[in-house]
């Protein structure tokens, strides 16, 4: 789950650094596709990492009810479709199908996903760490809860302006302005379930 983090946060910085070259006018186009392809790695590489150890995560959450498995499974899955589906979609931008109006599309797709992840999210930072230093595991369970607010705030936010971007208005600075704030959003929500695995792991 660590090694899953760890490579989301490197996969958002790399999709944040993409889409400022492009705002700045740097090849807009190609840049794009390139960030919602490194993005949707970011989402595969997370929901992945944590998906092969969710029967684990689920017996370590409190408290253990069929709630809590839902949110876990339901927004890993979420994250996982939506990371290879934007992977496909940035993959068939960047060979030039539209690039415009599938990178929209993908952009629609990686906020609703972000979205549904929040609560799994929410759900990391429950991870039993008893015996850990007290102080780093209040601190990483605070950073996972205000990271899992955050992450759903921006991926609704995402949504509205894949929609906006799709419908034609500014498409290019519209979906790049969203991925920005999407990498910005795993970026965090990567680092601080990083840090609550970190202070499960000095139990």
């Amino acid at each position: 789950m660590l090694g899953g983090s760890l490579a989301e946060v490197v996969c958002g910085a790399a999709a944040i650094v993409l889409t400022i070259l492009g705002l700045t006018g740097t090849m807009p186009g190609e840049l794009t596709s390139i960030a919602t392809i490194v993005f949707g790695a970011a989402l595969i590489a997370h929901g992945g990492a944590i998906a092969s150890r969710l029967g684990a995560l689920t017996r370590a959450t409190p408290p253990l009810e069929w709630d809590t498995r839902a949110e876990l499974g339901g927004g890993l899955g979420a994250e996982l479709v939506g990371g290879v589906a934007g992977v496909v979609l940035g993959v068939l931008a960047l060979l030039g199908l539209s690039p415009a109006t599938l990178t929209s599309i993908a952009v629609i797709v990686f906020g609703g996903a972000t979205l549904l992840g929040g609560g799994a999210t929410a759900d990391l930072g429950g991870l039993d760490t008893r015996g850990a230093e007290p102080h780093l595991a209040h601190v990483a369970r605070q950073a996972s809860m205000a990271a899992a607010g955050l992450q759903s705030l921006i991926g609704a936010g995402a949504v509205v302006l894949g929609i906006l971007a799709l419908v034609g208005i500014y498409p290019m600075v519209l979906t790049l302005v969203a991925l920005l704030a999407l990498g910005s959003a795993v970026v965090v929500s990567g680092t601080a379930v990083s840090g609550r695995a970190a202070a499960a792991l000095r139990r």
